[in-house]
């Protein structure tokens, strides 16, 4: 295990997204809520931004995403 404040904020971001997006399964179990995200990828590089958009796309076919962003490159 590691200490967060030894990784990227990048990663610490998607560290976040993710223990946010486990809560919302383990909190809301057989109910779907609807995610707000607000420009949650701004620290990712190209790659690792078309990823989690292709997870988000993923997520998209059981949740309602309402996905807020400045940038038309993280569209």
């Amino acid at each position: 295990m590691r200490e967060t404040k030894w990784l990227s904020a990048g990663y610490q971001d998607l560290l976040g997204i993710c223990m946010r997006l486990a809560l919302v399964d383990a909190l809301f179990g057989e109910e779907t809520p609807f995610l707000i995200l607000d420009d949650p990828f701004v620290n990712l590089d190209d790659e690792h931004t078309r990823r989690a958009l292709a997870m988000l796309q993923e997520m998209a076919e059981t949740h309602q995403i309402l996905y807020l962003v400045c940038n038309t490159g993280r569209v």
